[in-house]
């Protein structure tokens, strides 16, 4: 498998339960990596967005939910190939 497989490869797996239960698990990943970045580049982000921290934090953990989500279609799709990573 090349490089380009790993970078917009899906789940790997032949049965799709298998396929969607470990696309689930690399969508909670991400979201938790998100999530966890959300605290300090909300700090950043105030400056930038001129709003109050919980505001920017909030904005952060939606951009965290919609990557989590994209991720979780990704690693589903059948037509893409193999992710062996």
């Amino acid at each position: 498998m090349g490089s380009t497989s790993a970078g917009v490869g899906s789940s790997p797996d032949e049965r799709a339960s298998d396929k969607f239960k470990l696309a689930v698990l690399r969508a909670l990943r991400t979201l938790i990596l998100g999530l966890a970045a959300a605290f300090p580049s909300a700090g950043a982000g105030t400056v930038v967005l001129s709003t109050g921290y919980w505001t920017t934090f909030c904005y952060a953990c939606l951009a965290a939910l919609i990557t989590a989500v994209v991720s979780l279609l990704q690693n589903v799709a059948s037509f893409l190939p193999d992710d062996p990573t």
